[in-house]
């Protein structure tokens, strides 16, 4: 499961909690039947809960169980609410235990997987990745993909030139990801790391405008640049590399400190 499916799965499972309380306040006032209404949504919530975790991760998961238990207490509860003899505390401690079983199993049951994406563009420059992408592959609980994008040359004027795309140029052992088949919106991925930070301010190439990382920004919390390339130590009396440094640094998907 992903962490944000984990944390949409604990979300759900915060809105029982507050149910409950709507439950008990319900019962105080003697409501029996919004009470029993409460009770039929949290039991519709949960079946879905149960078979959402059980779609994401596998069937018969632990944590599952724990889910159908509470379905079970709520069922006859349900059925102790349809009498005159209740006790708002009692249920509301008892439908408490039995969700935070669930909420436990949730945290600590449920491995989160993460999803790296690798984003070159030239195959020449591969190996300043590849090292990153051979431990986020080696990594059992994280799917890495390599995706080659399309770069242009540019005319003078900045306008595009020819396309360029190089996926069959890489190492036979990488496994390489199609760029118009990977939905970053469906899939927004934990990590994209790109070795192309400049955007539409590259006077030669360009990656494809869709790989702008303003663009790439919105499908990830974590955007992460590895330049192809080493530059030395600067001493803080050298001021023609310090200005040149302006055309490394300074650029929209290069925060500066």
């Amino acid at each position: 499961m992903r962490s944000a499916q984990k944390q949409e799965v604990l979300e759900l499972i915060e809105s029982l909690h507050q149910a409950h309380e709507e439950i008990k306040e319900a019962l105080s006032q003697k409501k029996q039947a919004l009470a029993q209404n409460m009770i039929a949504e949290c039991q519709e919530f949960a079946y879905s809960l149960g078979e959402n975790i059980e779609r994401l991760e596998c069937q018969g998961h632990v944590t599952v169980s724990y889910v159908e238990a509470y379905c079970e207490t709520l069922f006859h509860i349900h059925e102790e609410v349809s009498g005159n003899q209740y006790n708002e505390n009692k249920i509301y401690k008892v439908l408490k235990k039995q969700l935070l079983k669930v909420e436990n199993s949730a945290k600590n049951d449920i491995t989160v997987r993460k999803e790296a994406v690798f984003l070159p563009y030239k195959a020449s420059m591969w190996d300043s990745l590849e090292s990153v992408w051979k431990a986020a592959d080696e990594d059992e609980n994280c799917d890495a993909y390599v995706i080659p994008i399309p770069y242009y040359d540019k005319n003078p004027d900045g306008s595009f030139r020819e396309m360029h795309y190089e996926a069959d140029q890489y190492p036979a052992y990488v496994p390489i990801t199609r760029y118009d088949t990977y939905d970053f919106e469906k899939h927004r991925p934990d990590m994209i790391y790109i070795h192309n930070a400049y955007d539409k301010y590259n006077l030669v190439t360009s990656v494809h405008p869709f790989f702008y990382s303003d663009n790439l920004k919105k499908y990830t919390e974590k955007l992460i640049y590895i330049p192809y390339f080493v530059l030395g130590e600067i001493k803080p009396d050298e001021e023609d590399k310090i200005e040149n440094m302006k055309h490394f640094c300074p650029f929209r998907a290069v925060p500066l400190k």
